[in-house]
């Protein structure tokens, strides 16, 4: 299952998902994502070492960081790596990796790249752009009137500049006291290269002090750079880093979670938490595509204000217009099946969604996507062996866990647990006469109507053939037993219309009651099923509490069974009546 696991996110996450050995470093598999960043196909990476796709210098430093990885047991760990490409190509990407552990104990690197070759050539462009741009140079005395200025970083900052030399950069920038208070330092002799955010723009500022012969400082030059746009881009490579590793990191809660409730909590306030969301809901959506229950939500939304006094004139607000505003809403699951709605909402006032979030929230959407169509799976396959195909109740396995934990909280309650173990009489001839097919709706009636017939809480099952068995908490007596075992017999008794002709079921009940020799869930059940063969043989529609001396009476039975006369006949002993003699025999009753 979690190689199933694994392979799941790898076909669906639009992100190079790579996995090598802890301690070979040889890649074991790489999705279609990932075969991109190495210009390679899976085949020719699969059984690679890692060291023979970097470039030379990087090898040694990715081999100690794995070894180190190895020694202290770290998670997970982010570095910059260079890939080195068949045709020559060097690619920039940020890797991510996760230290996995196998059940076997296996250890291997699930690492997560992102291609930033892009975002590095951008950074190196930008720098020469800035190395070879004009900027704002100049010079001011002590009281910080401009000696000189030249360049233009921004026209604002030179008019600026400008002024200054009739009066004082002390006036003309006096709305920014962050400006102001380097300016101040320098003078006092301190060398200054600081990162200064005035007049909309991001000024890369160096400012050293000029003293004169009795070293007092006389002069300040000072050189201001516009580097807006590089700091932009960092920030959004932050960003994009950032949204990679919430991704990887819920995709491996996805690998891990046991539960959907988890998940989802996590997902919807690691979303609230990145978009700057007031609200992240997740909602199920049924066959229909109706919404339906809430399964998860982060809601931070600020409590309402007081209603205003009947005096104040009315305020109308466009209710339509303040959502649709802030609401980025995407599906979760296939495009043939949505399974859920994440709805993400933003205050009033704040920023709109980008392009950006929306493909950081469609990256999210993918892997709960994939998650719940595995939960889903499992819980079916879950339901599919504990319930009956064709009736749809709890079969033997189930019912013998219900009923053993059943019997727990009895002993700690100082209560009584019952069983009755119902088989429906003549069940064979209605095979025999009119076939499997009827047979078959003659079980989902009786099913239905042992369901109506026992009380809330009572839990019925199926155990094999026309079997059935009901457990009863919290019964005091064999007689609270036997009015539901009535119960019982007159709903199967009620005539039903099988093929056009009027047929009426009966049964044979056996009953049971948890005591200081019927502790266990297969004793308490063998008992039972004792009871329904004396019942059996009392004729059609009978029922019969189980006690001690049928156990001597199928003993006796059994050492004269090499007699033909006294031996029970075949279709007398069901499959579990057998168990139950054998279980005799060994004294477990």
């Amino acid at each position: 299952m979690p190689e199933e696991k694994h392979r799941d996110l790898f076909e669906v996450l639009d992100i190079a998902v790579v996995e090598t050995g802890a301690r070979d470093h040889r890649i074991r598999r790489a999705n279609a994502a990932a075969c991109a960043v190495f210009g390679r196909t899976e085949s020719e990476l699969v059984g690679m070492v890692w060291e023979e796709v970097c470039v030379s210098e990087d090898r040694e430093r990715w081999a100690a960081q794995a070894r180190l990885r190895l020694a202290t047991g770290q998670h997970r760990a982010r570095l910059m790596v260079r890939l080195l490409r068949p045709d020559g190509a060097v690619v920039h990407a940020l890797c991510t990796t996760a230290l996995l552990i196998g059940p076997d104990g296996d250890r291997s690197f699930l690492a997560h790249l992102q291609d930033v070759s892009e975002e590095i050539a951008a950074q190196n462009w930008l720098r020469l752009v800035v190395e070879n741009t004009p900027m704002s140079i100049f010079l001011t005395d002590r009281n910080g009137r401009v000696l000189v200025s030249e360049g233009t970083a921004t026209p604002e900052a030179a008019a600026r500049l400008s002024a200054a030399r009739e009066s004082s950069v002390f006036t003309t920038f006096a709305e920014y006291p962050q400006m102001l208070s380097l300016m101040r330092r320098v003078l006092g002799g301190e060398r200054i290269h600081e990162i200064v955010e005035a007049l909309g723009r991001c000024l890369d500022a160096h400012l050293v002090p000029i003293p004169d012969a009795a070293d007092t400082v006389e002069v300040v030059a000072a050189i201001g750079t516009d580097i807006t746009d590089r700091q932009r881009a960092l920030a959004s490579l932050r960003i994009r880093s950032a949204e990679q590793a919430l991704v990887a990191d819920l995709g491996q809660r996805a690998l891990e979670a046991e539960t959907p409730a988890a998940l989802w909590e996590h997902a919807v306030t690691a979303l609230a938490d990145h978009l700057g969301a007031d609200l992240v809901q997740a909602h199920d959506v049924d066959e229909t595509g109706e919404r339906g229950g809430l399964l998860a939500r982060a809601d931070r939304r600020e409590p309402p204000a007081a209603p205003p006094l009947p005096t104040d004139p009315p305020h109308v607000e466009d209710v339509d217009d303040v959502e649709d505003a802030g609401l980025l809403t995407v599906p979760v699951g296939r495009a043939d099946r949505i399974l859920a709605m994440v709805e993400v909402h933003r205050p009033p006032g704040a920023a709109l969604f980008t392009d950006q979030d929306t493909r950081f929230l469609h990256s999210v959407a993918a892997v709960l996507g994939s998650a719940a169509i595995r939960f889903r799976m499992e819980s079916e396959i879950r339901h599919r062996s504990l319930h009956d195909g064709l009736t749809g109740l709890p079969n033997r396995t189930a019912l013998l866990d219900h009923l053993d934990r059943a019997l727990h909280r009895a002993q700690h309650n100082d209560r009584q647990i019952g069983v009755l173990f119902v088989d429906l009489d003549g069940f064979k001839a209605v095979n025999d006469t009119h076939g499997h097919r009827s047979g078959d709706e003659v079980l989902r009636t009786a099913a239905a109507r042992l369901v109506q017939a026992v009380r809330p809480g009572d839990v019925v099952g199926r155990l094999s053939g026309d079997e059935f068995a009901v457990l009863c908490e919290d019964v005091t007596s064999i007689v609270d037993l036997a009015a539901i075992a009535d119960r019982v017999l007159a709903a199967l008794a009620i005539p039903s219309r099988l093929r056009e002709r009027s047929i009426v079921l009966t049964g044979s009940i056996g009953l049971a009651l948890s005591s200081s020799l019927l502790r266990d869930g297969e004793q308490l059940l063998h008992a039972a099923d004792i009871a329904m063969y004396a019942a059996k043989r009392a004729g059609p529609g009978q029922r019969v509490a189980y006690d001690r001396t049928m156990r001597t009476g199928l003993m006796d039975q059994l050492g004269h069974a090499d007699t033909p006369r006294h031996a029970p006949n075949a279709n007398d002993l069901t499959t579990l009546q057998v168990a139950a003699v054998s279980t005799l025999l060994h004294g477990r009753l």
